[in-house]
């Protein structure tokens, strides 16, 4: 091979490595109190710093659920000690929040950072399932969203399913996720505030949800240029080493 093409081959290879890592190099975006630290709590606590709790509907009725509040429905938790049989094995911290599952329970934030046109959004969520009898069926909901005015708007929602299979254990946090596609610069939601929201989706009240470590990300998409580039790139890559095999 010529001097000239193997320098066409190295800046090529250049230029595919740098796209690969733009599509695979992810930034966090960060959150109030992700991991329910705060308030710290030797038990429990329904305070639940940096987060919104749902606003009470107007089916729900204190009195069918034995005096419980909707403000009860959700709050912080210590780990139970070393020993214990509920201790989460995979706690991230020291503290965890509890939601019971019923319909529109849940908790919510509006993170500073905007969604940016050409980045793609990732959000997991630590869940345990099954908590206090919960049937199997019980669904949960993760989303992203954006304010309207006093409206929020969706921009993605994944929604989980209590099942044995997918939660064989209560003591053990099983990551669920959500991927946003990438922000076009027509997307309602482009430039607007990232908002985060978890929530029962349905439910009888009749067991809860354990959550733990929201973490969400923002990824460029490379250009479809870069993918051009990229692919070129590992071609030549490919008939270089062919070339070299050949020739012994």
């Amino acid at each position: 091979m010529s001097s000239r093409c193997i320098a066409l081959v190295r800046r090529v290879a250049v230029i595919a490595a740098l796209g690969a890592a733009l599509s695979v190099d992810a930034a966090p975006v960060t959150l109030a109190n992700p991991s329910f630290e705060l308030p710290s709590t030797g038990f429990v606590d329904t305070r639940v710093d940096g987060w919104t709790k749902t606003p009470t509907p107007v089916w729900f009725d204190p009195a069918a659920t034995g005096g419980v509040t909707w403000d009860q429905l959700s709050g912080v938790f210590a780990n139970p000690a070393v020993g214990q049989p509920t201790r989460k094995t995979n706690m991230d911290g020291n503290q965890g929040l509890y939601l019971f599952a019923l319909p529109t329970a849940g908790l919510s934030q509006i993170v500073t950072t905007t969604f940016q046109v050409g980045m793609s959004y990732e959000l997991k969520v630590a869940l345990a399932g099954g908590g206090g009898g919960m049937p199997e069926g019980t669904t949960f909901v993760l989303g992203l969203f954006y304010m309207d005015g006093a409206i929020p708007v969706p921009v993605g929602t994944q929604m989980v399913s209590h099942s044995t299979a997918l939660f064989p254990t209560t003591t053990t946090f099983v990551d669920q996720t959500l991927t946003v596609g990438e922000v076009l610069a027509g997307d309602a939601w482009a430039g607007k505030q990232i908002g985060v929201g978890v929530a029962s989706l349905n439910g009888t009240g009749v067991g809860y949800w354990d959550l733990d470590n929201v973490r969400l990300e923002a990824t460029v998409v490379p250009e479809p240029e870069t993918w051009a580039l990229m692919g070129a790139g590992s071609a030549l890559l490919a008939l270089s080493a062919w070339r070299r095999s050949n020739r012994g």
